[in-house]
């Protein structure tokens, strides 16, 4: 029976997405809340906890946002060389000679110790298990584990259909390796260094962090002498009534929240699609930002 060049294999992504896409949306729309009412401010004492709290709603958003690129980019690709893994900026490729053993976790005899902090639906991380050595996981599934062992570590991964790729991966190692796939294993951490190393990266990033710290020193050298400040137009296009001149602290945090918005979005596109042009754009587009606030805080009156 001959096995087909690449046999793709998918974790249960459906709850996950689900979950981390709608706790997403509410911590969104939750600052977004909290954001919209401090532009409507008149009076100062719940401006700190309104400015407060919707900073604390956006702060889970970058990991909530990277587990659902990873749970979308998940995959498990035999083919008759090796297996590839991939979850989000992780990628592993793992020659068939370096895999000693594949085997369900229910047949470990004992209970799988799973990462400290995880999510479920994205079951990421390592531990180190006695008898095992260090694991990596990159599941979903925790109770749908299958374990690969190589030389290094044990990868732990939860195909949706596991018994078919236990059947496929039987096929593949009864029939050989035709050339032995290079091995290859990149982290993110690794992977935002090779983005840094590109020189145009270094210098749009700089510029655009400058460009928000300068954004933060015009705000915070104009809050001392302004009591009340107006930000927006009404309905009517007619200056909304003035609130509280702390109110300018939302330009300097509109500034970050494109900052880190526009960094991730380009993060991914650089790696995956390889749109450079695309993620040089919007690094840039960051600092144009924040020099479009700069700009509209001066003229603030």
């Amino acid at each position: 029976m001959e096995i087909p060049t690449a046999e793709v294999f998918y974790p249960f992504r459906r709850n996950g997405l689900l979950l981390h896409i709608g706790i997403a949306l509410v911590l969104a729309a939750g600052s977004g809340v909290c954001f919209w009412q401090l532009s409507l401010q008149q009076g100062q004492p719940s401006f700190l906890w309104l400015l407060l709290a919707g900073i604390l709603l956006l702060f889970p958003l970058p990991l909530l946002l990277y587990n659902i690129y990873g749970l979308f980019s998940a995959s498990y690709t035999l083919e008759r060389d090796g297996l590839r893994l991939r979850w989000g900026l992780r990628a592993e490729d793992i020659p068939l000679q370096d895999i000693e053993w594949l085997r369900n976790a229910e047949e470990l005899g004992f209970a799988l110790p799973l990462p400290f902090i995880r999510f479920p639906g994205a079951i990421l991380g390592t531990r180190n298990v006695e008898g095992l050595g260090k694991v990596e996981f990159l599941a979903a599934d925790a109770q749908n584990l299958l374990l690969v062992a190589t030389p290094q570590r044990v990868f732990v991964i939860s195909p949706a259909d596991q018994r078919a790729f236990e059947r496929a991966f039987r096929r593949s190692t009864e029939m050989g390796s035709l050339s032995p796939m290079l091995a290859y294993s990149t982290q993110p951490v690794v992977f935002l260094r090779q983005i840094l190393a590109d020189r145009a990266v270094r210098v749009l990033l700089a510029v655009s962090v400058f460009l928000l710290i300068a954004l933060l020193v015009v705000v915070a050298l104009q809050l001392p002498g302004r009591e009340l400040v107006s930000l927006g137009f009404d309905s009517k296009g007619l200056p909304r009534e003035p609130g509280p001149g702390q109110q300018l602290l939302l330009l300097p945090l509109m500034g970050a929240v494109v900052l880190i918005a526009d960094f991730l979005a380009g993060v991914i596109l650089y790696h995956r699609w390889k749109q450079h042009l695309i993620a040089y754009f919007l690094w840039a587009s960051s600092g144009f930002t924040s020099l479009l606030l700069i700009i509209a805080a001066l003229q603030i009156s």
